[in-house]
């Protein structure tokens, strides 16, 4: 397995029953980072290494996003996917996401007679199909609140 398959396969998944630890956890973080100290872990054999504040920053969003019982997924941002790994990133099939790269909404790169992504690319088409959605789902929540006897 190459590493570029490890990184895309880094998916991250709470039990529900863990949720109130990583809420506790996010709130440890949270408080330390309000601290006169810097923060620290401390090894089995009792050595401190001191935490950046980037790496408690990290910390915290993966503790919060686990403890609303999310799922993550770590990619590197300099990773390059094929449309495999993309379309499953954006929860489509193969097939459709080849057919946005032919639209070009999607930029992509040949490797050979491959095609691959940016992350940053399949984030930001992701963040515009979202902000597209959210922005019709109020559209046709306006539309039904003027119909005739208000929505029901």
């Amino acid at each position: 397995m190459t590493s570029r398959a490890t990184h895309v396969e880094s998916v991250l998944r709470a039990k529900a029953s863990d949720a109130p630890r990583f809420s506790a956890l996010s709130d440890l973080i949270t408080a330390a980072f309000e601290g006169p100290s810097p923060a620290y872990l401390l090894g089995a054999d009792g050595e401190r290494t001191e935490l950046p504040r980037s790496a408690f920053e990290a910390l915290k969003l993966v503790f919060d996003a686990m403890a609303r019982g999310q799922s993550l997924t770590l990619i590197p941002h300099d990773e390059e996917l094929s449309t495999q790994e993309a379309a499953d990133l954006l929860h489509v099939s193969r097939p459709f996401l080849i057919k946005l790269l032919d639209r070009g909404e999607l930029p992509f790169h040949r490797v050979g007679t491959h095609r691959r992504l940016k992350i940053e690319d399949v984030a930001a088409y992701q963040d515009r199909r979202d902000a597209e959605r959210k922005a019709a789902l109020e559209e046709l929540t306006r539309l039904s609140e003027e119909l005739p006897g208000g929505y029901r």
